[in-house]
């Protein structure tokens, strides 16, 4: 499609004119149809059995809905195209599976046939728009650095990261709970202001790019350093995603050297293979066991993973029709001219109405929903996807390995984040500026990464 076909050649780099054949894209569709159906499954026979509440439900007699969206939001995600050449493909592809997809699914039971079909247009023209732009970039002039300068500026920005981290945890509580208990010890977490943007950041954005400077220049003694930041992140601010990023960034690695390389189809397969087998294992162990431990966690991590992210969507949909809009004043800089109506963020907005946790949503649910209401889906959508243009513009011409170690963590965070914070709270909009100094033709940019 557009990401993948034809644009002009002073709008993309040489890497990026690369032949594709419509098997190729029949490949994508093929998978994203298997995996919408499966997922249709999984929601309607082992999920909603599980999880009985108001924003959680399967309407049976709207099996042709299902069927037709399955085989419908597939075409809307194929500009994303099938070789992976920018950033802006990681993300779409973890939207994708985790939000593109999923949504229509869990969203068909909750309205009528005809409002469910209103608003899946609007969703299905914002997917276009996102996944089109999500494989561009212009070219632009990039900064000119020696690689020994650059290789300089590096080190000291890894160096100040290590040291502030080292600074967090010595002023800030620390405490090293289970998994289990770590969402009721985060209100104990001291960290706030600056310190807080850091270790959020860390988890997401700048832990993955010391873990790639280690392989890009092959110093593995400093991969154990940066885990310590990841266990500092956790130990502080009691996140589960500070302690599971690690092997999160070693999936996508080991799966970009060994399996997807360069290729977007195998990509979406790696994201969707947790998925299928906590599907496959709650099959094997049967209907009748469903009371057992191992269903019960398989199920609930298919749910937290691949469902809670998509249901959000239900919940503000829900609220903000009937509650009012809040008009992007939940963004800070919005915030200062334009009155929120709420006082706190949506967040705890969704705590409160729904009293089942915090449903921290997607750029869709925060900057659409919240914001404007159904028809602002598109135009979020264009935005986000103006967005990522720029950041494919600073990452042009990185190694797809590199690219694939530093995008893991803002893959996934953005399932859950909305565009601001995304940008600045998780650190991409500093990794993306960091990127546009990567001396492309240095010798580790041109080999895959150890």
């Amino acid at each position: 499609m557009v990401g993948e076909l034809e644009v002009p050649s002073s709008m993309i780099g040489p890497q990026d004119r690369e032949h594709t054949t419509p098997i190729n894209f029949l490949g994508l569709y093929t998978v994203l149809v298997v995996y919408g159906l499966a997922y249709a499954y999984f929601y309607s026979d082992q999920l909603t059995p599980l999880v009985h509440d108001s924003l959680t439900a399967f309407d049976f007699s709207k099996t042709r809905v299902y069927t037709a969206i399955a085989f419908l939001t597939p075409l809307a995600i194929l500009p994303i195209g099938t070789r992976l050449r920018s950033p802006g493909q990681f993300i779409a592809a973890a939207l994708t599976v985790f939000l593109f997809v999923p949504i229509p699914i869990v969203f068909a039971a909750m309205v009528g046939e005809p409002q469910f079909w209103s608003v899946y247009s609007q969703l299905w023209l914002g997917y276009l728009a996102f996944c089109t732009l999500s494989a561009l970039s212009v070219k632009v002039s990039l900064p000119t650095v020696s690689e020994r300068k650059f290789n300089a500026g590096v080190l000291v920005f890894c160096v100040v990261i290590g040291m502030a981290m080292l600074y967090v945890a010595a002023t800030n509580r620390f405490s090293i709970v289970s998994l289990a208990d770590a969402h009721a010890e985060r209100g104990s977490a001291t960290v706030a202001g600056l310190q807080g943007y850091l270790v959020t950041g860390y988890v997401t954005s700048y832990g993955g790019l010391i873990v790639a400077v280690a392989l890009m220049y092959r110093k593995y003694w400093v991969l154990p350093l940066a885990l310590l930041g990841f266990v500092i992140c956790y130990g502080t601010l009691e996140v589960r995603s500070s302690i599971l990023m690690p092997a999160w960034i070693a999936y996508f690695y080991l799966a970009q050297k060994w399996f997807f390389r360069n290729s977007v189809t195998k990509l979406v397969l790696t994201l969707v293979a947790p998925f299928f087998v906590g599907m496959l294992a709650i099959d094997i162990i049967g209907t009748s066991e469903r009371t057992s431990l191992a269903y019960l966690a398989f199920s609930l991590t298919n749910y937290r993973l691949y469902s809670v992210p998509a249901i959000g969507f239900n919940a503000y949909f829900i609220f903000f029709a009937t509650h009012p809009f809040t008009h992007w004043s939940h963004i800070n800089i919005i915030g200062s001219f334009v009155s929120n109506p709420y006082g706190q963020p949506l967040g705890a907005v969704m705590e409160d109405a729904y009293r089942q946790g915090s449903y921290n949503a997607s750029f869709l649910e925060t900057d659409a929903l919240a914001a404007a209401g159904v028809a602002a889906l598109p135009f979020i959508s264009l935005v986000f996807g103006l967005i990522l243009l720029a950041i494919n513009s600073c990452m042009r011409g990185l190694n797809v390995a590199l690219l694939a170690v530093i995008m893991a963590g803002s893959a996934i965070a953005l399932i859950d984040t909305g565009i601001g914070p995304g940008l600045l709270s998780n650190g991409l909009a500093i990794l993306s500026v960091l990127m546009l100094f990567v001396p492309r033709t240095a010798a580790w940019n041109l080999r895959h990464l150890a």
